[in-house]
């Protein structure tokens, strides 16, 4: 197995209640011509349909990851906890909120 060349980058959209705007942000995460790269999106108890869009993503991407907060948290919080799904190897992070893209 061979190491990867270019740098592992993490993409993190932490979302409460986007289901209006996520498709389209990560829609335009997928449409990046980078490559080496895993997305994670931190649901934070939506209640819109923000979760479903999150998992039909998942289920075609294997880049893509799903993780749901066990309760609401404070915009602060959820970001932090968000930045620690990074993994170790990722060399590069970028935040994309729900009604952003890239």
């Amino acid at each position: 197995m061979h190491a990867n060349p270019q740098p592992l980058v993490t993409v993190l959209t932490p979302v409460y209640n986007g289901a209006k705007y996520l498709a389209e942000c990560i829609e335009s995460v997928l449409a990046q011509t980078y490559s080496h790269w895993e997305y994670y999106i931190l649901n934070n108890c939506s209640t819109d349909g923000s979760l479903e869009i999150a998992q039909s993503y998942a289920a075609r991407d294997a880049r893509v990851h799903v993780v749901t907060t066990d309760r609401l948290l404070p915009i602060m919080e959820n970001h932090n906890t968000a930045f620690r799904l990074m993994p170790k190897e990722s060399k590069y992070c970028k935040m994309v909120h729900a009604p952003d893209w890239l």
